[in-house]
């Protein structure tokens, strides 16, 4: 049966509809029940040294997502990848999801189902499944909570443990996502279609680091780590917070793409303001330089093109954490970057 473009008749209808898109020939053998009881079932891990780690995340229309730029299917993968990274940071491997949508009555079955697609995609990507979930009414604004169980048998890294002396590194390249965003909402721009592309794209549809979160987790050298989902700057200031510790970190250090930089030249903006907007879904890690150039090389290898780059590192708490500019400047960049609750800031991403 192919979605309609209508209203859903039914929440039967869908949760139908959803186990024809979520269920497998093939399950995960720990599955035990999945959607369409009043709770989904699987088996702990078979390995008694297994730990899990939940994570969730909600994501409100205007907020977090605008129905004019983001299709239905991206923003169920952006639900996805932002709980993703979550478990990531954690250096655990993503398994069960379960999610909620609340919807205006203009939104049509169709949506609903590529919603659904966008999440599906994304969680497959990582061999994570969707078991469970909750559909419901809202008044004017779609409202999405999604919550994900990753697991682990090696050490779980947390943001807590940076050390003095450790170095700071982050994987990938940063402000893309800021940088398509920003795209988006200029409309017609004189950067090229393949720049343009290219920095959409990261925005539309983020990877989680899985396979890194692993590697470092895996490696005795790194003491810490999170995800930037804020930007680079708050959440260096949240790690070092956690930790009581300082940071210094070298602006010609931070790996920013050329797309990037030629997308901040034709609007006219700070290439930092990309870097520190938020949704990159890299990786801040701290550690030993020789831990992280070790992790590096095996990323290099498991995950070619996966750069990892040092940009700094952790100093004593009095010294505060600092942003040394090419121009000589030094910026407190904790200050920078999306929260929520911060009283100068309006809605946006």
């Amino acid at each position: 049966m192919c979605p309609s473009n209508e209203t859903p008749g039914s929440e039967g209808e869908l949760i139908r509809l959803f186990k024809d898109l979520f269920e497998s020939d093939s399950p995960p053998a720990d599955l035990i029940l999945g959607i369409g009881d009043d709770a989904a079932v699987f088996e702990p891990g078979a390995d008694p040294e297994t730990r899990f780690v939940v994570t969730t995340d909600m994501l409100v229309e205007d907020v977090h997502f605008r129905r004019n730029i983001h299709s239905f299917y991206d923003i169920g993968w952006r639900t996805a990848a932002a709980n993703l990274s979550d478990v990531a940071a954690m250096g655990a491997l993503p398994r069960w999801g379960v999610a909620t949508i609340a919807v205006p009555s203009n939104v049509t079955t169709h949506d609903i189902m590529e919603f659904a697609r966008g999440i599906r995609d994304a969680m497959s990507e990582h061999g994570a499944w969707v078991i469970g979930g909750d559909l419901t009414r809202s008044t004017d604004k779609i409202s999405i909570s999604m919550t994900l169980i990753g697991e682990t048998t090696i050490r779980v890294l947390t943001r807590s443990g940076a050390q003095l002396g450790d170095v700071i590194a982050v994987t990938g390249h940063l402000g893309a996502s800021g940088a398509g965003l920003a795209l988006l909402e200029a409309g017609d721009t004189k950067v090229s279609e393949e720049i343009g592309d290219a920095v959409v794209g990261k925005h539309l549809r983020p990877d989680a680091r899985v396979l890194a979160g692993q590697v470092f987790a895996n490696s005795e050298g790194i003491h810490a780590m999170m995800d930037i989902s804020d930007g680079l700057g708050i959440d260096l200031g949240r790690l070092c917070l956690a930790s009581r510790v300082g940071a210094r970190v070298f602006e010609e250090l931070i790996p920013v793409s050329d797309e990037v930089l030629k997308v901040a030249e034709a609007l006219g903006r700070d290439h930092l303001d990309f870097v520190n907007s938020g949704e990159d879904f890299e990786l801040l890690v701290t550690g030993d330089r020789k831990a992280v150039e070790s992790a590096a090389r095996i990323l290099a290898n498991e995950s070619p093109g996966l750069l990892v780059s040092i940009v700094g590192e952790i100093i004593d708490a009095p010294f505060g954490i600092n942003l040394a500019r090419v121009d000589g400047s030094v910026i407190n960049p904790s200050q920078l970057g999306w929260d929520h609750f911060r009283r100068s800031e309006g809605p946006g991403e």
